[in-house]
């Protein structure tokens, strides 16, 4: 359990520990997901998912239009900053913006299925593939002094945001409980649901226990058409600012109530920060952040603006900053003390 209120805060870096794609890597698979021949996409399940999504509107496929869109993603993704970047430059064309997201909603659910979270033929999470996963640290630290079948307050002080499309988080949590508390799998489902996970760009569909309004869609169900056609449309990207106003109030609400604020593989991108920080901050901060892969010259301004950020109002206290060069699991097994005490 945490001793103080804590948010997680969770970018793409984060999800590399079980073999989720960087955001260069999921440049390269964008590419390949999108490829085609003149029997139509080398991806069945894509081509599958345009006739399904376009039986949804009674209307008529066209699908060279498709072609085309898919065509030039491909080209323009080396010369993209991310696929999220080049679909918020081109978020008025209607073609480019659906291939964009049916290739990101295949790529990251065939990536599920393949990471080391996968499930083995009986349905178990064996969670020695998983040690070096920065949620199986979190979990083990989160049950210490924890005595099973006292779970009301698991979940108490703590929240993560993530902005990965991925459900990487919702599957993992389960499966643990079910494995180290030793219990039935609806039960460790039903309490996996008490902790408060925000996708605020949307995931490739709900989870069960946790699917909301969404449609649920297995983790990793790649090759089912309308599962992919789901997914697609539950993808949102930064420039189409379609985040509730909703949810970018909780989001705020969550930070200015933390005493901890743990950033793990996350990019620090503007627009993302502009989601998170609160317009008046109350209540000096502890924040610490994973920084592994960036350049002093890069970290040196984003410092500075998070303490500028996270000033205080009431005190006018700058924040407790650590940020330091080292993966997720490695931040929080080298930082436990301080963040979970």
């Amino acid at each position: 359990m945490f001793k103080h209120n804590t948010v997680f805060i969770v970018g793409a870096g984060a999800s590399t520990e079980v073999g989720l794609p960087t955001g260069y890597e999921l440049k390269k698979k964008i590419i390949e997901a999108l490829s085609f021949s003149s029997k139509g996409f080398n991806k069945n399940e894509i081509g599958a998912a345009l006739v399904d999504i376009y039986n949804q509107r009674s209307d008529s496929l066209d699908i060279n239009r498709y072609f085309k869109a898919a065509t030039d993603i491909s080209r323009a993704m080396h010369g993209a900053l991310s696929i999220d970047n080049f679909l918020a430059t081109h978020r008025a064309d209607e073609d480019i913006l659906l291939m964009g997201k049916l290739a990101i909603a295949s790529v990251i659910l065939e990536e599920e299925g393949r990471s080391k979270i996968q499930l083995d033929a009986n349905g178990d999470m064996l969670l020695e593939k998983a040690e070096s996963y920065w949620m199986n640290t979190f979990c083990k630290l989160m049950s210490e002094e924890v005595v099973r079948g006292d779970f009301a307050a698991l979940f108490h002080d703590v929240s993560i945001i993530t902005f990965n499309y991925d459900r990487c988080i919702e599957h993992f949590l389960p499966h643990y409980l079910e494995t180290y508390f030793l219990i039935d799998k609806v039960q460790a489902h039903k309490l996996a649901s008490t902790l408060s996970v925000i996708h605020p760009y949307g995931r490739v569909g709900g989870y069960p226990s946790r699917s909301g309004s969404a449609p649920t869609i297995p983790f990793g169900s790649h090759k089912n058409p309308q599962h992919l056609a789901a997914a697609a449309n539950q993808v949102q990207t930064f420039g189409e600012k379609l985040v509730s106003d909703v949810i970018v109030k909780k989001m705020k609400q969550l930070i200015n109530d933390a005493e901890h604020i743990v950033f793990l593989g996350f990019s620090f991108a503007d627009m993302n920060m502009e989601l998170l920080v609160p317009e008046d901050v109350y209540g000096r901060k502890t924040i610490f952040a994973t920084t592994l892969g960036m350049s002093d010259t890069n970290l040196h301004p984003i410092k500075l603006k998070m303490i500028s950020d996270f000033r205080t109002l009431d005190t006018n206290a700058a924040p407790d900053v650590h940020m330091v060069e080292m993966s997720a699991n490695d931040l929080l097994n080298n930082y436990w003390r301080p963040i979970f005490k």
